[in-house]
Protein backbone atom coordinates (compact mmCIF):
# COMPACT_ATOMS: atom_id res chain seq x y z
CA UNK A 1 0.00 0.00 0.00
CA UNK A 2 1.59 3.56 -1.28
CA UNK A 3 2.50 6.09 1.85
CA UNK A 4 -0.16 8.90 1.94
CA UNK A 5 0.66 12.29 1.02
CA UNK A 6 2.13 14.40 3.88
CA UNK A 7 0.43 17.97 3.44
CA UNK A 8 1.24 20.64 6.02
CA UNK A 9 -0.95 23.74 5.32
CA UNK A 10 0.06 26.85 6.49
CA UNK A 11 -1.54 30.31 7.73
CA UNK A 12 -0.89 33.06 10.32
CA UNK A 13 -3.73 33.03 12.31
CA UNK A 14 -7.46 31.05 12.14
CA UNK A 15 -10.04 34.04 12.62
CA UNK A 16 -13.55 34.26 10.81
CA UNK A 17 -13.29 35.00 7.38
CA UNK A 18 -13.65 33.50 4.03
CA UNK A 19 -9.72 32.50 4.05
CA UNK A 20 -10.18 30.36 6.87
CA UNK A 21 -13.62 29.02 6.81
CA UNK A 22 -12.72 27.54 2.94
CA UNK A 23 -9.19 26.48 4.17
CA UNK A 24 -11.24 24.43 7.16
CA UNK A 25 -13.12 22.82 4.62
CA UNK A 26 -10.36 21.61 2.70
CA UNK A 27 -8.79 20.09 5.49
CA UNK A 28 -11.67 18.15 6.40
CA UNK A 29 -11.63 17.26 2.34
CA UNK A 30 -8.16 16.25 1.98
CA UNK A 31 -7.87 14.40 5.64
CA UNK A 32 -9.83 11.82 4.27
CA UNK A 33 -7.04 10.86 1.47
CA UNK A 34 -4.06 12.08 2.69
CA UNK A 35 -2.49 12.96 6.15
CA UNK A 36 -3.04 16.60 6.68
CA UNK A 37 -1.51 19.35 9.13
CA UNK A 38 -2.31 22.65 10.11
CA UNK A 39 0.45 24.46 10.91
CA UNK A 40 -0.72 27.79 12.67
CA UNK A 41 2.03 30.78 13.14
CA UNK A 42 0.46 33.41 15.24
CA UNK A 43 -2.06 33.33 18.42
CA UNK A 44 -4.94 34.37 17.14
CA UNK A 45 -7.91 31.48 16.57
CA UNK A 46 -10.95 31.44 16.51
CA UNK A 47 -12.11 28.56 19.16
CA UNK A 48 -15.47 28.42 17.34
CA UNK A 49 -13.74 27.67 13.77
CA UNK A 50 -11.04 25.11 15.28
CA UNK A 51 -13.75 22.96 16.71
CA UNK A 52 -14.81 22.35 13.01
CA UNK A 53 -11.52 21.00 12.10
CA UNK A 54 -11.95 17.14 11.41
CA UNK A 55 -9.90 15.01 14.26
CA UNK A 56 -7.67 13.05 12.06
CA UNK A 57 -5.98 16.83 10.86
CA UNK A 58 -2.84 17.34 13.18
CA UNK A 59 -2.83 21.42 14.49
CA UNK A 60 0.67 22.49 15.22
CA UNK A 61 0.19 26.41 17.05
CA UNK A 62 3.22 28.36 17.15
CA UNK A 63 1.82 30.68 18.99
CA UNK A 64 3.48 34.00 18.25
CA UNK A 65 1.80 36.92 19.75
CA UNK A 66 0.62 39.80 16.90
CA UNK A 67 3.31 42.00 16.33
CA UNK A 68 6.22 39.81 17.84
CA UNK A 69 9.60 40.13 16.20
CA UNK A 70 11.20 37.10 18.13
CA UNK A 71 12.95 34.86 15.92
CA UNK A 72 12.28 32.31 17.95
CA UNK A 73 8.74 31.67 16.55
CA UNK A 74 10.31 31.13 12.79
CA UNK A 75 12.81 28.82 14.40
CA UNK A 76 10.07 26.89 16.04
CA UNK A 77 7.92 26.85 12.76
CA UNK A 78 10.90 25.72 10.78
CA UNK A 79 12.00 23.17 13.30
CA UNK A 80 8.18 21.77 12.95
CA UNK A 81 8.48 21.38 9.23
CA UNK A 82 11.89 19.82 9.67
CA UNK A 83 10.69 16.72 11.80
CA UNK A 84 7.50 16.41 9.59
CA UNK A 85 9.25 16.83 6.12
CA UNK A 86 6.26 17.08 4.48
CA UNK A 87 5.90 16.64 0.61
CA UNK A 88 3.69 19.38 0.05
CA UNK A 89 3.99 22.62 1.75
CA UNK A 90 0.54 24.48 1.08
CA UNK A 91 0.88 28.65 2.11
CA UNK A 92 -2.14 30.92 2.22
CA UNK A 93 -0.25 34.26 2.57
CA UNK A 94 2.40 35.05 0.03
CA UNK A 95 4.60 36.72 3.01
CA UNK A 96 4.95 32.61 4.45
CA UNK A 97 7.83 32.04 1.93
CA UNK A 98 10.05 34.60 3.68
CA UNK A 99 9.92 32.88 6.75
CA UNK A 100 10.79 29.45 5.47
CA UNK A 101 14.25 28.29 5.35
CA UNK A 102 15.53 25.65 3.10
CA UNK A 103 13.85 23.30 0.89
CA UNK A 104 10.81 20.93 3.26
CA UNK A 105 8.27 20.15 0.55
CA UNK A 106 7.42 21.27 -2.34
CA UNK A 107 5.49 25.02 -2.04
CA UNK A 108 2.17 25.45 -3.02
CA UNK A 109 0.95 29.17 -2.61
CA UNK A 110 -3.09 29.82 -3.31
CA UNK A 111 -3.72 33.55 -4.37
CA UNK A 112 -7.02 34.50 -2.42
CA UNK A 113 -7.39 37.87 -3.82
CA UNK A 114 -6.54 40.38 -6.64
CA UNK A 115 -3.62 43.40 -6.16
CA UNK A 116 -1.95 40.72 -3.68
CA UNK A 117 1.63 41.83 -3.07
CA UNK A 118 3.87 39.81 -5.54
CA UNK A 119 7.84 39.44 -4.05
CA UNK A 120 7.65 36.43 -2.73
CA UNK A 121 5.81 34.70 -5.84
CA UNK A 122 9.08 32.97 -7.11
CA UNK A 123 9.52 31.46 -4.19
CA UNK A 124 7.21 29.03 -4.87
CA UNK A 125 6.92 25.96 -6.95
CA UNK A 126 3.54 26.16 -8.28
CA UNK A 127 0.48 29.10 -7.61
CA UNK A 128 -2.81 28.88 -7.51
CA UNK A 129 -5.81 31.24 -7.91
CA UNK A 130 -8.87 31.08 -6.56
CA UNK A 131 -10.82 32.71 -9.70
CA UNK A 132 -9.89 33.32 -13.66
CA UNK A 133 -9.50 37.08 -12.92
CA UNK A 134 -7.00 36.11 -9.95
CA UNK A 135 -4.86 34.21 -12.35
CA UNK A 136 -5.45 36.87 -14.97
CA UNK A 137 -4.34 39.82 -12.03
CA UNK A 138 -1.07 37.26 -11.67
CA UNK A 139 -0.68 36.62 -15.20
CA UNK A 140 -0.77 40.55 -16.29
CA UNK A 141 1.83 41.46 -12.90
CA UNK A 142 4.14 38.92 -12.98
CA UNK A 143 3.86 36.81 -16.05
CA UNK A 144 3.66 34.21 -13.98
CA UNK A 145 0.42 31.57 -14.46
CA UNK A 146 -1.60 30.29 -11.49
CA UNK A 147 -3.96 27.35 -11.71
CA UNK A 148 -7.24 28.28 -11.52
CA UNK A 149 -9.16 26.25 -8.64
CA UNK A 150 -12.01 27.48 -7.70
CA UNK A 151 -13.28 28.04 -3.62
CA UNK A 152 -15.24 25.84 -2.81
CA UNK A 153 -18.56 25.25 0.24
CA UNK A 154 -20.32 22.68 1.77
CA UNK A 155 -23.34 23.04 -1.00
CA UNK A 156 -24.65 19.82 0.79
CA UNK A 157 -24.70 21.54 4.43
CA UNK A 158 -26.95 24.57 3.35
CA UNK A 159 -30.85 24.50 3.25
CA UNK A 160 -32.30 26.04 0.24
CA UNK A 161 -34.82 28.28 -0.59
CA UNK A 162 -37.90 26.78 -2.02
CA UNK A 163 -40.74 30.00 -1.63
CA UNK A 164 -40.18 32.87 -3.43
CA UNK A 165 -43.00 35.66 -1.79
CA UNK A 166 -42.54 38.72 -0.85
CA UNK A 167 -43.62 38.87 2.93
CA UNK A 168 -44.78 41.86 5.07
CA UNK A 169 -41.46 42.23 5.62
CA UNK A 170 -38.29 41.83 2.85
CA UNK A 171 -34.91 41.02 4.70
CA UNK A 172 -32.05 41.50 2.64
CA UNK A 173 -28.14 40.03 4.16
CA UNK A 174 -25.02 41.16 3.64
CA UNK A 175 -22.23 39.19 5.22
CA UNK A 176 -18.94 39.55 4.89
CA UNK A 177 -15.92 41.80 7.58
CA UNK A 178 -17.34 45.11 8.23
CA UNK A 179 -14.52 46.76 5.75
CA UNK A 180 -16.48 49.10 4.28
CA UNK A 181 -13.43 50.71 1.79
CA UNK A 182 -13.60 47.18 -0.11
CA UNK A 183 -16.94 45.31 1.08
CA UNK A 184 -18.77 48.76 0.26
CA UNK A 185 -21.33 48.49 3.38
CA UNK A 186 -21.99 52.36 3.02
CA UNK A 187 -23.04 51.84 -0.79
CA UNK A 188 -25.70 49.78 0.73
CA UNK A 189 -26.74 51.65 3.53
CA UNK A 190 -26.96 55.04 0.95
CA UNK A 191 -28.90 52.90 -1.07
CA UNK A 192 -31.20 51.68 1.87
CA UNK A 193 -31.66 55.22 2.28
CA UNK A 194 -32.75 56.37 -1.08
CA UNK A 195 -35.48 53.11 -0.67
CA UNK A 196 -36.82 53.85 2.20
CA UNK A 197 -37.44 58.02 1.99
CA UNK A 198 -37.23 58.08 -1.93
CA UNK A 199 -39.69 55.01 -2.57
CA UNK A 200 -41.43 54.83 0.71
CA UNK A 201 -40.14 51.21 1.19
CA UNK A 202 -40.57 50.65 5.10
CA UNK A 203 -40.94 47.28 5.13
CA UNK A 204 -37.22 46.27 3.83
CA UNK A 205 -34.70 45.44 6.62
CA UNK A 206 -31.08 45.23 5.67
CA UNK A 207 -29.14 42.71 8.28
CA UNK A 208 -24.97 42.89 8.29
CA UNK A 209 -23.58 39.66 9.83
CA UNK A 210 -19.92 39.90 10.16
CA UNK A 211 -17.66 42.06 12.37
CA UNK A 212 -14.44 44.44 11.65
CA UNK A 213 -13.05 47.75 11.81
CA UNK A 214 -15.71 49.67 10.14
CA UNK A 215 -18.45 49.11 12.50
CA UNK A 216 -18.55 51.84 14.37
CA UNK A 217 -18.51 53.65 11.37
CA UNK A 218 -21.42 52.30 9.79
CA UNK A 219 -23.27 51.75 12.85
CA UNK A 220 -22.73 56.00 13.03
CA UNK A 221 -23.45 56.06 9.35
CA UNK A 222 -27.21 53.79 9.82
CA UNK A 223 -27.42 57.07 12.29
CA UNK A 224 -26.83 59.67 10.43
CA UNK A 225 -29.60 58.28 7.93
CA UNK A 226 -32.18 58.30 10.09
CA UNK A 227 -31.85 53.81 9.28
CA UNK A 228 -31.94 52.46 12.91
CA UNK A 229 -35.27 50.96 12.43
CA UNK A 230 -34.28 48.67 9.26
CA UNK A 231 -30.69 47.82 9.96
CA UNK A 232 -29.55 45.17 12.20
CA UNK A 233 -25.30 44.53 13.20
CA UNK A 234 -25.64 40.80 13.40
CA UNK A 235 -22.38 40.07 14.45
CA UNK A 236 -20.75 36.92 13.76
CA UNK A 237 -22.44 33.54 12.92
CA UNK A 238 -21.22 29.97 13.00
CA UNK A 239 -21.23 28.88 9.47
CA UNK A 240 -23.22 25.98 10.77
CA UNK A 241 -26.10 28.83 11.59
CA UNK A 242 -25.91 30.25 8.86
CA UNK A 243 -26.35 27.43 6.88
CA UNK A 244 -29.42 27.23 8.45
CA UNK A 245 -30.54 30.56 8.38
CA UNK A 246 -29.71 31.56 4.87
CA UNK A 247 -32.86 30.45 3.28
CA UNK A 248 -34.70 32.86 5.39
CA UNK A 249 -33.51 36.33 3.50
CA UNK A 250 -35.27 37.43 0.31
CA UNK A 251 -31.96 39.11 -0.82
CA UNK A 252 -27.93 38.70 -0.76
CA UNK A 253 -26.31 41.89 -1.76
CA UNK A 254 -22.70 42.23 -1.99
CA UNK A 255 -21.44 45.86 -3.07
CA UNK A 256 -18.28 44.99 -2.98
CA UNK A 257 -15.65 47.97 -4.36
CA UNK A 258 -12.76 45.00 -5.04
CA UNK A 259 -13.03 41.29 -4.81
CA UNK A 260 -10.97 38.59 -6.31
CA UNK A 261 -14.16 35.79 -5.61
CA UNK A 262 -16.83 36.35 -3.15
CA UNK A 263 -17.16 33.17 -0.83
CA UNK A 264 -20.92 34.38 0.46
CA UNK A 265 -22.00 34.93 -3.25
CA UNK A 266 -21.35 31.46 -3.65
CA UNK A 267 -23.33 30.53 -0.23
CA UNK A 268 -26.32 32.68 -1.42
CA UNK A 269 -26.52 30.77 -4.91
CA UNK A 270 -26.28 27.38 -3.22
CA UNK A 271 -29.41 28.50 -1.03
CA UNK A 272 -31.20 29.24 -3.50
CA UNK A 273 -31.31 32.93 -2.21
CA UNK A 274 -31.00 35.40 -5.59
CA UNK A 275 -27.95 37.64 -5.42
CA UNK A 276 -27.02 41.34 -5.97
CA UNK A 277 -23.57 42.22 -6.73
CA UNK A 278 -21.55 44.82 -8.07
CA UNK A 279 -20.17 44.63 -11.41
CA UNK A 280 -16.68 43.47 -10.88
CA UNK A 281 -14.86 40.87 -12.15
CA UNK A 282 -14.82 38.70 -9.08
CA UNK A 283 -18.36 38.61 -8.29
CA UNK A 284 -19.15 38.63 -12.17
CA UNK A 285 -17.45 35.76 -12.41
CA UNK A 286 -19.46 34.08 -9.74
CA UNK A 287 -22.92 34.96 -11.51
CA UNK A 288 -21.17 34.34 -14.88
CA UNK A 289 -21.97 37.94 -15.54
CA UNK A 290 -25.75 38.09 -14.89
CA UNK A 291 -26.67 34.88 -15.79
CA UNK A 292 -26.85 33.43 -12.13
CA UNK A 293 -27.55 36.95 -10.60
CA UNK A 294 -27.93 40.60 -10.92
CA UNK A 295 -25.43 43.41 -10.93
CA UNK A 296 -25.49 46.93 -10.24
CA UNK A 297 -22.52 49.51 -11.37
CA UNK A 298 -20.10 49.31 -8.47
CA UNK A 299 -19.86 52.18 -6.19
CA UNK A 300 -23.41 53.38 -7.69
CA UNK A 301 -25.84 54.18 -4.28
CA UNK A 302 -28.52 55.13 -6.29
CA UNK A 303 -28.54 52.33 -9.37
CA UNK A 304 -28.26 49.73 -6.52
CA UNK A 305 -31.25 51.35 -5.35
CA UNK A 306 -32.70 50.73 -8.76
CA UNK A 307 -31.98 46.87 -8.63
CA UNK A 308 -32.97 46.42 -5.10
CA UNK A 309 -36.39 47.87 -6.17
CA UNK A 310 -37.42 46.30 -9.01
CA UNK A 311 -36.39 42.87 -7.45
CA UNK A 312 -38.85 43.48 -4.48
CA UNK A 313 -41.90 44.17 -6.94
CA UNK A 314 -40.85 41.65 -9.27
CA UNK A 315 -39.96 39.04 -6.26
CA UNK A 316 -42.69 36.75 -7.06
CA UNK A 317 -42.12 36.56 -10.75
CA UNK A 318 -41.24 33.16 -12.28
CA UNK A 319 -38.09 35.12 -13.41
CA UNK A 320 -36.73 35.59 -10.10
CA UNK A 321 -37.50 31.78 -8.94
CA UNK A 322 -36.13 30.74 -12.63
CA UNK A 323 -32.36 32.57 -11.70
CA UNK A 324 -32.32 31.57 -8.40
CA UNK A 325 -32.89 27.78 -9.09
CA UNK A 326 -30.63 27.91 -11.58
CA UNK A 327 -27.68 29.61 -9.87
CA UNK A 328 -28.40 27.37 -6.82
CA UNK A 329 -27.82 24.37 -9.26
CA UNK A 330 -25.00 26.02 -10.77
CA UNK A 331 -22.95 26.53 -7.30
CA UNK A 332 -23.46 23.29 -6.22
CA UNK A 333 -21.72 21.51 -9.58
CA UNK A 334 -19.11 24.56 -9.63
CA UNK A 335 -18.04 25.50 -6.22
CA UNK A 336 -18.26 22.45 -4.10
CA UNK A 337 -15.51 22.15 -1.47
CA UNK A 338 -15.27 18.52 -2.57
CA UNK A 339 -14.32 19.28 -5.86
CA UNK A 340 -11.80 22.28 -4.66
CA UNK A 341 -10.21 19.79 -2.68
CA UNK A 342 -9.63 17.11 -5.00
CA UNK A 343 -8.41 18.97 -7.44
CA UNK A 344 -5.81 20.36 -5.53
CA UNK A 345 -4.81 16.72 -4.31
CA UNK A 346 -4.63 16.25 -8.47
CA UNK A 347 -2.19 19.40 -8.41
CA UNK A 348 0.49 18.93 -5.88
Amino acid sequence: MATPMKIVHINFGLETGGIETMLVDILNEQCAYATVYLLLINEQIDVNLIATIDPRVVILRIGRPKGSRNPLYITKLNAALLRLKPDVVHCHNHQIARLLWGRTGRRYLTIHDVQVPTSYFGRYDKLFAISDIVRQDVLQRTGLDAYRIYNGIRTEAIVARTAYTANEIFRIVQISRLQHNKKGQHILLNALRELVYTYQLTHLRVEFVGEGESRTYLQQLTNDLGLNNYVTFAGLKTRADLYQELQNYHLLVQPSLYEGFGLTVAEGMAAGVPVLVSAIDGPMELIDNDRFGYSFPSGDAHQLAERIRGLVLDYESKAVRTMATSARQHACTTFDVRQTASRYLASY
